[in-house]
């Protein structure tokens, strides 16, 4: 009787657990897309007041930003640094490829951080800080989007997974 209930225990707690591990991927990416609004904001001050090359001013606003952002900017400035010939587009979009696996970004977080390096380093100031604004007003739009899928489905995940290890522990038990 009493290993019943110790295994129980077990299982309900898993599956609790995995409700809200999965429940705290909707709070990561809400927190991924602040930090990615506010650091767009810091290179558009960037941008606007000083005349640094593109991997420098990287560099500079990843030193600034939080950690998941901030190595995007650092492997961008990196293979840009490595003068292997590469336009910054190209290692814009190798950067956000590598640096977003393992991460809470959704693929369109991904793509609109792509389309954002499609943009930079080929014009002048005034219109790259265009493109970051217009970056910027889509990362708030997403921003407020996961805040509301937030809301929405935190709750049920960790009460689907308390749930669901109940209904195991019935049907096995």
């Amino acid at each position: 009787m009493m290993v019943k209930l110790i295994i129980s225990l077990i299982i309900i707690g898993c599956s609790s657990l995995i409700g809200i591990i999965y429940a705290n991927s909707f709070v990561e990416r809400t927190k991924l897309l602040g930090n990615a609004v506010s650091t767009l904001q810091m290179l558009e001050t960037e941008i606007v007041y000083s005349a640094t090359p593109l991997p420098l001013l990287l560099q500079k606003v990843a030193r600034k930003s939080k950690r998941e952002i901030a190595c995007i900017l650092e492997s961008a400035s990196n293979k840009l640094k490595k003068k292997e010939g590469l336009l910054f587009t190209e290692a814009w979009g190798a950067a956000v490829e590598e640096e977003t696996k393992g991460t809470a970004f959704t693929r369109e977080d991904i793509e609109l951080l792509l389309s954002l390096g499609n943009n930079l380093g080929i014009s002048d100031s005034n219109d790259q800080v265009k493109h970051i604004r217009l970056a910027m007003e889509e990362m708030k739009r997403s921003y407020e989007m996961s805040i509301l899928d937030q809301k929405k489905n935190v709750k049920l995940c960790r009460s689907l997974g308390f749930l669901m290890g109940i209904t195991v522990v019935i049907i096995f038990f």
